[in-house]
């Protein structure tokens, strides 16, 4: 069976034929509007045990070739499995996160797009989704999924999330401009500074920092606290069990805000979006870039192979180095209605190269060992920073609690304009997370 993809937006389908339908009356219906079908149609009239099960997927759609890797995808698997009727459910990425617990409540889905992180484990903890079972895990072992891609979606002892893909966050630059400048990518935060100061020197402005939707603040302001404090610190300040008052956090805030203040960063882009930087970055007005890897879609051919990637510096030797590794995930809504047809998907999806084909088109990285693509611009450096990190965390938004999220971004902006006041945005933020208690 072909598959049928149904857009969120059309009209709701005519309720089924049942047997109690008389067949003169459906035999008319048949001749003037399906013609065509009429014998299926009356098969499935005789025979209703014998329709096809269906399969609920729903996702997001971040970008125009990602969602054509997953019909490619969606519509291969559809073929395959004839008696599976497949219906997908594309979302944007904002309005998915917001009806997510309504429709896993409501029981839309058999198959759901997440990220690993506290809000997985709020999902799972509100008894939203169903664990991987013992067979899945096998499979997926013995299709070589990395393993920490696995125990990133781990909830007391259970994995909650199939691994599509994860991606890590780094600083890019152009490899030209270092060469030229005589510069090596740094490893430690003196040799980061000292490189900044070369850039400034030379007449590029260190840093680009496209902020207007706070997330990428809110990646400065994670690599900093990892950095300082460490993943424990890190982990409790998110959940709200630490106050932002406290003087570890002020470090954080006084680090950054000395790059600020000493014109490190571009100011024109910061209140711009993040790929705004870019053409900066081409013209060597910017130095680096602190983003995600996924930013390489959106490198033009020309410039692509100039472009080079290294972790955030080491600050503090001892404090073992945690990456931010976003982990996406498909998971199992528990009120999904169709266990077999979705694990016969997942299954499709672990044996063949279709999480390779997704990361391709997301510019990330699959999760199953030696699957790293060529056409994956920054797949090999990123790679080798995850495999070395002692750990990873999800970003900011992943792993804070979700009522801390909109108070930390909107503080982190104002910090962003002068004077950078440390003061006023740790006491900010700590008055939003009192009225959370």
């Amino acid at each position: 069976m072909a598959l049928r993809q149904y857009q969120r937006n059309l009209p709701t389908a005519s309720k089924p034929v049942t047997a109690m339908t008389s067949m003169p009356s459906i035999f008319m219906r048949l001749r003037r509007r399906h013609a065509r079908g009429w014998l299926w149609a009356v098969f499935l009239v005789l025979c209703p045990p014998c329709a096809a099960e269906q399969l609920v997927i729903d996702y997001v759609i971040s970008n125009s070739p990602q969602r054509s890797a997953w019909l490619t995808i969606i519509d291969q698997f559809a073929t395959a499995n004839p008696d599976i009727e497949v219906i997908n459910n594309g979302f944007p990425q904002e309005q998915y996160k917001r009806d997510f617990s309504a429709r896993l409540r409501e029981g839309h889905a058999d198959l759901a797009f997440w990220y690993a992180g506290e809000r997985l484990r709020d999902a799972a903890g509100h008894k939203l989704l169903v664990p991987l079972d013992a067979g899945m895990l096998a499979l997926l072992a013995s299709k070589k999924f990395l393993p920490g891609t696995l125990d990133g979606t781990r909830i007391e002892g259970q994995v909650y999330g199939f691994p599509l893909y994860y991606y890590v966050w780094g600083f890019i630059y152009r490899k030209s401009l270092f060469r030229q400048l005589g510069l090596q990518a740094p490893a430690t935060w003196d040799e980061f500074l000292q490189v900044c100061a070369r850039l400034q020197a030379a007449g590029v402005t260190p840093l680009g920092l496209g902020a207007r939707n706070a997330w990428p603040a809110a990646a400065w302001f994670d690599y900093l606290n990892l950095r300082l404090n460490g993943v424990a610190f890190h982990r409790k300040l998110l959940r709200g069990d630490i106050a932002f008052t406290d003087a570890r956090v002020r470090q954080v805030f006084d680090t950054w805000g000395a790059l600020l203040r000493r014109d490190y960063f571009f100011a024109p882009t910061i209140d711009q979006e993040h790929e705004r930087v870019l053409p900066y970055m081409y013209r060597n007005r910017v130095g680096m870039m602190l983003a995600g890897s996924f930013i390489a879609a959106r490198f033009p051919n020309v410039i692509a192979p100039d472009m080079g990637f290294f972790p955030f510096p080491v600050m503090r030797p001892a404090q073992p180095v945690y990456e931010e590794a976003p982990l996406d995930v498909l998971v199992l809504p528990a009120r999904g209605r169709h266990p077999r047809a979705r694990n016969r998907f997942l299954a499709f999806l672990a044996e063949g190269d279709a999480l390779r084909r997704i990361a391709e088109a997301d510019q990330t990285l699959a999760p199953q060992a030696g699957a790293t693509s060529p056409a994956v611009l920054l797949g090999a450096a990123t790679a080798a920073a995850w495999r070395r990190a002692a750990g990873h965390t999800y970003f900011f938004d992943r792993d804070a609690r979700a009522d801390l999220v909109a108070p930390t971004y909107d503080n982190l902006r104002r910090f962003l304009e002068p004077p950078h006041d440390t003061d006023q945005a740790v006491r900010r933020i700590e008055a939003a997370r009192e009225k959370l208690r």
